[in-house]
C-alpha cells in the first residue's frame, strides 16, 4: 500500500516526531546566541553582500531650493551626461509663481543643452525630471529604464 503522507512530502503521523529541544525563551525579540538562523545584521554578511553588489554607476540626484529660493544645479550637466537622473522639486515654491517660473527654466535650459527633454511627474508641474543621457521614457505606458528600445519585447514596445 502506498503511503499517503510520504507521497505529499508530509510527516507520518504513525512514526513519533523528534522533539526539538529549545533553550530558554526571554523577551529580547533579537537573535539570541542558540538560534538556528543567521544574524543578517553581524559584519560578515554586510561585508559578504558588499563583495557581491557592484557600485551603482547611475545616480538619482533630488534637488529642491534652498533658503534663499535658487536651484544649485552646479555640476548637474556632467551627471546627466554620465546617465544620471535629475528630480527637481518646486512644491515649496507653490506661494511664489515668479520664483517657481525661474527655476522651471533654469532647469529647462539645462535639458536643452544636454539635448535631454524635461517631463512634468505631477499635474502642477512642481516635480520634475531630467532622464539622463541613454535612459529611455516610455510616455505611453509610464516605464522608466535602462534598456534599448531594441531590448524590448513586443508586447512592451
Amino acid at each position: 500500500m502506498v503511503n499517503l503522507f510520504r507521497l505529499l512530502g508530509l510527516p507520518d503521523p504513525a512514526k513519533p516526531s523528534e522533539q526539538v529541544l529549545r533553550g530558554p525563551r526571554t523577551a529580547d525579540p533579537g537573535p539570541q546566541n542558540n538560534d538556528s538562523f543567521h544574524d543578517l545584521g553581524k559584519e560578515i554578511w554586510s561585508e559578504r553582500t558588499h563583495k557581491l553588489i557592484d557600485e551603482p554607476e547611475r545616480y538619482v540626484h533630488y534637488i529642491k531650493p534652498d533658503d534663499l529660493h535658487r536651484l544649485n544645479l552646479d555640476g548637474m550637466a556632467q551627471n546627466l551626461a554620465r546617465g544620471d537622473m535629475l528630480l527637481a522639486d518646486l512644491g515649496s515654491l507653490t506661494h511664489m509663481p515668479t520664483q517657481q517660473d525661474v527655476c522651471r527654466r533654469k532647469i529647462q535650459t539645462l535639458g536643452e543643452q544636454n539635448g535631454l527633454p524635461i517631463f512634468a511627474l505631477n499635474e502642477s508641474d512642481t516635480l520634475l525630471m531630467i532622464a539622463g543621457l541613454n535612459m529611455r521614457v516610455d510616455t505611453e505606458k509610464h516605464m522608466l529604464g535602462v534598456a534599448q528600445w531594441s531590448q524590448l519585447s513586443e508586447n512592451q514596445a
